[in-house]
């Protein structure tokens, strides 16, 4: 495991996203309403990179965050994180697989996969949900060799039909995404923005100021899917409704009703055909491509005494760190890289 314990962490982010209404919207309304059918785990409120999510425990150390993001034990805590803002960064940063509050990118830009069941659509499908991140953005994949770390996708029965679920970042081995056999290259597409550490758009800070979430609309126990995240980095300037990543005007309805409007209370339309201008930006911004200019430069070193906020970089002892949302010191890799 030595190679995995060099692979960097990434925060929580934030792109742009949205599980879209297709010309039939009485459809995608019962199919939200199905997929509703299967959650069946005890909902519990729990620490998650500095906020307080609500989790659906599955079982095997595993638990649901927005109904399809797996988390692990090790990513939540019971008790808000304590951190002392004049704090040196190598004093609570490394490169532990199990360090709490860690969720790690895809180092080289690529994700490895491994093929698990699954039938000829949802290969075909899966093949094009892959274009769709590859063609467009820094990302790649590749096929399972020997590497330490890697992402199994497979049919299974614990999502609906037409859902997914998939574990955030890097897990080494224990990766997965999980799809019901009737999955669309949309929805394939979205639950591999979550394994590339990518959160639901509705979650983002500034929502509000684009959206209103409908909170009579919402069946209880999913009111947890649209509290707004204070740990999500942003790596767009403005919110997108059509992004790849945020929940459709009926997700978790109660009613058959929207549970996310436009300000002036109409149902949006469209989103989640492609990956949008918004996700590009935003993903190349986490995922940039090859550069000569170092990570380093124009950042000041740790001082001693000084206060950081969520957000501040610094540089210490040869290395950048950047201050996450759950305040801890993530090392974002060597100077001169």
């Amino acid at each position: 495991m030595k190679k995995f314990k060099k692979l960097s962490k990434l925060k929580i982010l934030a792109i742009t996203a949205v599980l879209s209404l297709s010309s039939c919207e009485q459809d995608i309304v019962n199919e939200v309403i199905t997929s509703e059918d299967l959650s069946s785990g005890k909902l519990l409120e729990k620490y998650f990179q500095g906020d307080l999510v609500t989790v659906e425990d599955i079982g095997n150390g595993e638990f649901l965050y927005n109904s399809d993001i797996i988390l692990t034990e090790e990513m939540l805590s019971d008790e808000p994180p304590h951190f002392d803002p004049k704090r040196a960064p190598s004093l609570d940063s490394d490169q532990k697989l199990a360090l709490y509050g860690s969720v790690r990118k895809w180092p080289n830009n690529t994700v490895i996969y491994k093929l698990g069941n699954l039938n000829s659509n949802l290969r075909a499908k899966l093949t094009e949900a892959f274009n769709r991140w590859s063609s467009k953005t820094n990302i790649k994949f590749k096929k399972h060799t020997n590497e330490s770390y890697y992402v199994t996708i497979y049919e299974s029965t614990s999502v609906c039909s037409g859902c997914g679920s998939a574990s955030f970042g890097v897990r080494g081995t224990r990766g997965v995404i999980r799809l019901g056999y009737k999955a669309s290259t949309s929805l394939i597409a979205h639950e591999i923005g979550h394994t590339l550490g990518f959160v639901h758009e509705q979650t983002r800070s500034d929502r509000d100021n684009y959206v209103k979430i409908q909170w009579q609309n919402i069946k209880s126990g999913k009111e947890g899917n649209f509290r707004k995240s204070r740990s999500a980095k942003l790596l767009t300037d403005q919110f997108d409704i059509k992004s790849i990543m945020m929940y459709h005007a009926y997700g978790f309805s109660k009613n058959r009703k929207p549970t996310i409007t436009l300000l002036n209370g109409d149902v949006y339309r469209g989103a989640q055909k492609t990956i949008s201008p918004l996700d590009i930006a935003g993903t190349n911004k986490a995922y940039p491509g090859e550069t000569n200019v170092d990570i380093c430069d124009g950042v000041n070193p740790w001082k001693s005494g000084q206060s950081y906020r969520a957000g501040d970089k610094v540089t210490y002892r040869g290395s950048l760190y950047e201050l996450q949302g759950n305040l801890r010191w993530n090392n974002l890799g060597r100077c001169g890289n």
